[in-house]
């Protein structure tokens, strides 16, 4: 895999529009568009999403920005200017959830919608999302893992290879691996989230949950050999939020079995 140099993609005058910015709005788009078609499919009126779309990006946009600006407050402390330049990357998809979710639930109570139905439709999308931004980081040339000689190995310029590793020039896409599994994540949650009004056994909140347990999973794996891990005591902030990801995931398929919720949502309607 080749490197692909200069993240600039091309200018407009004095402004220079990036590859990953380029990567996230595709991304962005491809999981509105999935999620408005899924919704429709479900028997959910698709247009709530596209009201509340605005909201949930840029405030998840904010947290992602804000969980990691957070983790390397010791830089962004002393160059404060930089905490709002996302151009270049610093974006978490940890921060992402944890103020994407809580927005999408306030949304929808406030908007009478069930929360559970459109918190399976979303994740779909974000799946997806997940995939195509991941790129991004190609074009950075970050988040990618240890030296490696395999052949899809991505070559790292020696300017931005982590410190220890000057001696190596390729090392393992861990964005790509990330990407192909968020991608897989993406095809079988689509299947399970059609699949809701159509099983006994599965229920809304379900898919949601298992995205929470596989995307949990995943990352856990791929932290593994990523080199440029922020970290949170002795270990990666990923690994505690992804332990935090399985549980909480893991929580909410066991409270959908436990605890019987009143009314049956609209997203219940048969395909």
């Amino acid at each position: 895999m080749p490197t692909l140099g200069d993240p600039t993609a091309f200018a407009l005058g004095p402004l220079e529009i990036r590859w990953y910015a380029l990567f996230i709005l595709a991304g962005i788009a491809s999981a509105i568009f999935l999620s408005y078609r899924l919704a429709s499919a479900r028997g959910v009126d698709p247009e709530f999403l596209l009201d509340i779309a605005p909201w949930v990006v840029f405030l998840s946009i904010a947290g992602a920005r804000l969980y990691y600006v957070g983790l390397e407050w010791t830089y962004f402390s002393d160059h404060l200017g930089e905490a709002i330049n996302i151009r270049s990357g610093g974006l978490s998809i940890h921060g992402a959830l944890l103020v994407g979710i809580p927005t999408v639930w306030a949304l929808c109570r406030r908007n009478r919608q069930p929360f559970l139905a459109w918190a399976d439709l979303i994740v779909v999308g974000l799946a997806v999302g997940q995939a195509i931004g991941r790129w991004g980081n190609w074009a950075n040339q970050e988040a990618f893992g240890t030296p490696t000689n395999l052949p899809w190995a991505v070559t790292i310029d020696p300017a931005r290879r982590p410190a220890g590793y000057e001696q190596f020039a390729t090392f393992h896409p861990a964005f790509l691996y990330e990407s192909i599994a968020n991608g897989l994540n993406a095809l079988a949650l689509s299947w399970l989230v059609l699949r809701i009004p159509r099983s006994p056994r599965l229920k809304d909140g379900d898919v949601l949950g298992v995205y929470l347990i596989a995307y949990g999973i995943v990352r856990l794996l791929i932290e593994r050999i990523r080199t440029d891990s922020l970290l949170i005591g002795p270990l990666p902030a990923a690994y505690w939020l992804s332990f935090a990801l399985i549980l909480a995931g893991g929580g909410l398929l066991i409270a959908n079995r436990t605890f019987t919720r009143e009314g049956a949502p609209a997203a219940r309607d048969p395909v």
